[in-house]
């Protein structure tokens, strides 16, 4: 490629210099060769002139051997052929033929010219000795008009025997300038292709990785502009290089310290990186360009990693590997293909959440029966005591009951909590239940002096899901609002929403709930107002249990709530079914 630059830039040069030269060379010849033709017509003029001068007292007399001796001698003097011509045409005398065999020459270019009384030049073919001549005719004037022509004429042939010596001293001087500017021309070219060359090179390292290539030129011109613009690119890249590699040990750094596995999937599923949390985890080594399934047999993960690839939403679920759990993340990486996937080993987890599962419950059953004990030896002694004894009995009647409350409710979560369950598939008449539930606090909220409001439309879809769920769903919510509401009402509606969810509100003009304790509500054992609620009787667990019914049927719940002016819970339940009721 070098030299085929080279050979483009100087061989444009060289064809320039030699059309320049030719044109040059070409002009030169005309203009020589102009010259010595005029040479020739003015040695002609002056020969014409001078046998005019000795010529013209005779012509007068016509034609005479004196005229033609004259002629004679003075074509021999001056190597010329000379014609003495009439203010008519016709031939007086001629140094090389018979004036009276030759034709009139009145007609002659020359001879018209001069017989006007203008110096008259032609080179054509004589018809006369037969050979190209160039002529040249002077007019002899007596008082004022044309008394006839003088007119010389030499062969062309003593002319054009100089054009070569022209030609060649022509040659002879183009020849030598022409290898200056061929010298001139690679010169030129060097000095231009040189700095290229170093540009070139200084790309190549650069090319190549090495971005403290440099280029120093000591030039004053455009190419030096580009140098400097070539050098502050390359410390801008140079140090974007530095930036970058810094960051990529940085984030290989983070990558490889992570416990969890997180692996990079190409579009066609096979793992493009991962780090060492996700061979540890595997058991394994060298697993780039595998695919994800050859590795982890779980089914699910696969589907996860087809709909996050399909849908380019983020998909998060825990899933059995084996006989131990993985929480599984699949991402799609902004504006590319590739995935992430992201495995956290969850098995101990759930074996601890199992163990603590199985104590809540063991714990809650062996509770069950002394508290059982308990109450019915209280019940035996109502009646039998009096004074400080019958107050004591009370309390302790008091706390068993609120201790068989917390026990029944930590045996409702372990339950919810258990794997594999879910809301029962039956239809579930929602409009049913909370007229049930709200029948069951009515007496209450009337002896408290509050208004329980109903709103339920006449013709309610039904739901999918536990009825006895929803039902203790719905209790936790109504016995939370009478509790905490000292004055006004309770309200309870029922709407269906669109895109087939159905809406549940109990909202309260109680006391209300601060915002920093919200985030934490449905959190077990979760109490805003520990005094207040040993007071009411309250165990801390039924928000919780509220929010796992709301999840096992697949509905979500929230709270809004002002200090002071009351709460709002509002959960929201799929319908799933198109039944309705009446």
């Amino acid at each position: 490629m070098k030299r085929l630059f080279f050979s483009s830039v100087f061989g444009r040069f060289a064809l320039l210099c030699l059309l320049i030269l030719f044109a040059f060379f070409i002009y030169s010849l005309s203009v020589v060769r102009g010259m010595s033709f005029d040479a020739v017509v003015h040695g002609l003029e002056q020969g014409a002139l001078t046998a005019r001068g000795a010529a013209a007292p005779l012509m007068a007399r016509g034609r005479s051997a004196e005229l033609d001796s004259l002629t004679h001698s003075m074509a021999r003097e001056a190597h010329e052929r000379i014609t003495l011509i009439d203010a008519r045409g016709v031939v007086l005398a001629d140094s090389e033929e018979d004036p009276a065999k030759m034709e009139n020459h009145s007609l002659r270019p020359e001879v018209a010219a001069a017989i006007l009384g203008e110096k008259g030049v032609s080179s054509r073919l004589s018809s006369t000795v037969h050979r190209w001549t160039v002529y040249v005719a002077v007019p002899v004037i007596v008082n004022g008009s044309v008394h006839g022509v003088v007119r010389t004429s030499s062969p062309r042939v003593e002319l054009e025997a100089a054009y070569p010596r022209e030609t060649t001293n022509l040659l002879l001087f183009i020849g030598p300038l022409l290898a200056v500017c061929l010298l001139f021309a690679l010169a030129f070219t060097r000095s231009i292709l040189s700095p290229l060359r170093d540009l070139a090179g200084a790309v190549t390292r650069f090319a190549s990785g090495d971005f403290g290539a440099r280029l120093h030129l000591r030039r004053r011109d455009e190419i030096r502009d580009l140098a400097e613009a070539f050098n502050a690119m390359g410390e801008r890249v140079q140090g974007l290089f530095q930036d970058s590699t810094r960051r990529a040990q940085e984030l290989d750094g983070i990558f490889s310290s992570v416990h969890q596995g997180i692996v990079l999937l190409d579009r066609s599923g096979r793992i493009v990186r991962c780090n060492k949390g996700f061979e540890d985890l595997l058991g394994a080594h060298g697993v780039e360009g595998r695919t994800l399934w050859e590795l982890v047999r779980a089914p699910r993960l696969i589907e996860l990693v087809q709909e996050a690839r399909s849908t380019g939403e983020r998909r998060s679920e825990e899933v059995a590997w084996g006989e131990g759990w993985l929480l599984c993340t699949v991402q799609r990486m902004a504006g590319q293909e590739e995935l992430i996937v992201s495995l956290q080993d969850t098995s101990d987890i759930r074996r601890l959440e199992t163990v603590k599962r199985d104590f809540v419950v063991n714990a809650s059953h062996e509770l069950r029966t002394p508290l059982t004990s308990i109450r019915g030896s209280l019940e035996m002694l109502e009646g039998q005591l009096s004074g400080d004894s019958e107050r004591w009995v009370e309390a302790i009647r008091r706390n068993a009951q609120r201790m068989s409350a917390i026990v029944e409710d930590l045996l409702l979560l372990s339950r919810l909590e258990a794997k594999g369950m879910e809301s029962s598939s039956e239809p579930a008449a929602l409009g049913r239940i909370v007229a049930d539930v709200t029948g069951m606090f009515a007496n209450r909220a009337q002896a408290r002096g509050l208004r329980l409001t109903v709103s339920v439309p006449e013709s309610l879809p039904s739901i999918q899901g536990d009825s006895f769920l929803i039902e203790q769903m719905l209790v936790n919510l109504l016995d939370n609002a009478l509790k905490f509401t000292e004055d006004g009402e309770v309200q309870v509606s029922v709407c269906q929403e669109e895109a087939g969810w159905m809406r549940i509100e109990v909202s309260d003009t109680g006391i209300g709930i601060a915002e920093e304790h919200i985030p934490r509500l449905f959190e077990r054992f979760y109490v805003v107002d520990k005094s207040r609620s040993r007071k009411l009787g309250g165990t801390g667990l039924g928000l919780s249990i509220v929010k796992h019914i709301v999840q096992s049927h697949g509905g979500t719940v929230g709270v809004e709530s002002t200090l002071g002016r009351g709460t709002r819970f509002t959960v929201r339940l799929p319908t799933r079914t198109e039944l309705t009721e009446n």
